[in-house]
């Protein structure tokens, strides 16, 4: 009778065992997408469908997740950057959850270059996330940090020659930096060729000061009048600089450029 116990003992152990060794069978189905927003401070992915297609075992907590890779990915250890990811709940054994799509901020690649991208579906086992299936995009996406200041339109200048003013207006000025940012200036500049950043070279028409934004903050709607300075005469391409003090001076940290060159008498 002991012997008996024992091997029943040792029978149940060992299908404690194999199911502590089951896992779910997570597959992405369907077809796969992503698309950043303007700026690309978000981006929105998912896929038609993830299924547990096990019959017994069910899933841990899910992680969705976009990466960004030097290489598709052909199986093993992930090495790039994660892009942005959510979770789901676990499934029970035979369910799914249909049309997955989320829209989450980014965390972009510290370089700017070209990039595979990959959607991963990580699962959450005893040892932490482990990939269960993935998808590779048969583009490549440019993907780069995220500029710390942001100027966005609608932006205008109007010079008032008599007056001897300058009407200056952008839709918002905003920043990503984690704490607070220097002073700013946004100024108006007449350049010879249209300004696409680098040192600046031109004449200044005029300037406007703000104060510092705090992390989370940003100027809606700026408009101002300020004194006008004429550059010498000729046609000149206008664009609407943002500097931000830093140190001991002014630095370029956004600008918006006009398509067509104006004339200045």
């Amino acid at each position: 009778m002991p012997i008996m116990r024992f091997l029943i003992s040792i029978f149940t152990a060992g299908l404690v065992l194999l199911a502590g060794q089951l896992h779910a069978a997570i597959k992405i189905k369907g077809s796969v997408r992503y698309q950043f927003a303007s700026g690309n401070k978000s981006v929105s992915f998912g896929a038609d469908r993830i299924e547990n297609d096990s019959t017994s075992a069910s899933t841990g907590t899910l992680m969705v997740q976009l990466w960004a890779l030097n290489a598709p990915h052909n199986g093993g250890t992930l090495s790039g950057k994660v892009v942005a990811s959510y979770k789901l709940d676990p499934l029970l054994p035979g369910t799914g959850y249909p049309k997955v799509n989320k829209t989450v901020s980014t965390s972009m690649p510290g370089t700017k270059k070209s990039y595979h991208m990959c959607l991963v579906v990580a699962e959450y086992r005893s040892s932490g996330y482990v990939t269960a299936d993935y998808r590779n995009f048969s583009s490549p996406a440019v993907l780069g940090p995220l500029p710390l200041f942001t100027l966005a339109g609608p932006w205008k200048w109007q010079t008032h020659v008599q007056e001897g003013t300058i009407d200056i207006s952008v839709g918002k000025i905003s920043h990503n930096r984690n704490g607070s940012t220097g002073s700013l200036k946004l100024s108006a500049w007449a350049t010879s060729g249209p300004y696409r950043g680098g040192n600046l070279q031109g004449y200044q028409l005029g300037l406007i000061n703000k104060a510092a934004l705090k992390q989370g903050y940003s100027y809606p709607s700026v408009q101002g009048t300020t004194k006008y300075t004429a550059p010498p005469p000729g046609n000149y391409y206008v664009s609407i600089i943002l500097s931000e003090y830093s140190g001991d001076s002014y630095k370029v940290v956004g600008w918006l450029t006009g398509g067509s060159p104006s004339a200045f008498k």
